[in-house]
């Protein structure tokens, strides 16, 4: 009986990074503590999918784990670098770097921006409406993406916005962008179901 015990890399964004909180709330760590699974946690607050890619080798492969997941792409559309079609060129192109060193690629769909309270607390001057249209558009590719390539895409997307009304947003979302600590709770919860 095979008793190794499972080895994740999550790699991301600043809500993998778990900003502005202690590392041990964000969901990535909370994970860790309910599945037993050794966790590696290589978020970074501000990064954006060429940047995952670039550190990719050293940030994943080198630890030769069983499974990466990978959250991004918010980043790509608030410093308009990218638009959806190019985001998910960077995630098959992690894909392919996964499988080619036997790691399964997981892919978390990035949650939408809250716009009234990311104008508020965040960068003023973006149109988060925009943002919130290229991350759908990128959900529906990240789909077909993951049907046709077998690859296991988790809806967080949804799961999240169904948790809260515009009147609850702030229990859930901290500044529009970044999940609370319920917030990476329930992320947690989600991924314990789904990973």
């Amino acid at each position: 009986m095979n008793m190794k015990k499972n080895k994740i890399v999550f790699i991301g964004n600043s809500i993998v990074n778990g900003f502005p909180h202690r590392r041990s709330e964000c969901f990535a760590s909370l994970y860790r503590e309910a599945s037993g699974a050794e966790v590696i946690n290589k978020g970074v607050n501000g990064e954006t999918s060429p940047q995952a890619l670039s550190r990719f080798s050293q940030d994943v492969l080198a630890h030769k784990p069983d499974k990466v997941v990978f959250l991004g792409g918010t980043n790509d559309y608030i410093y308009g670098i990218c638009s959806p079609e190019e985001t998910l060129s960077y995630y098959k192109k992690i894909a392919a770097l996964s499988k080619e060193n036997g790691i399964e690629p997981i892919f978390l769909i990035p949650l939408f921006v809250d716009s009234d309270m990311a104008s508020k607390f965040w960068i003023a001057e973006v149109d988060y409406a925009a943002v919130n249209e290229s991350l759908k558009e990128l959900r529906n590719l990240m789909i077909s993406f993951g049907t046709k390539e077998a690859i296991r895409i988790l809806d967080t997307q949804t799961y999240f916005l169904g948790l809260y009304t515009k009147e609850t947003c702030e229990d859930y979302l901290r500044d529009g962008l970044h999940p609370t600590v319920l917030g990476h709770e329930k992320i947690a919860d989600f991924l314990l179901k789904e990973l």
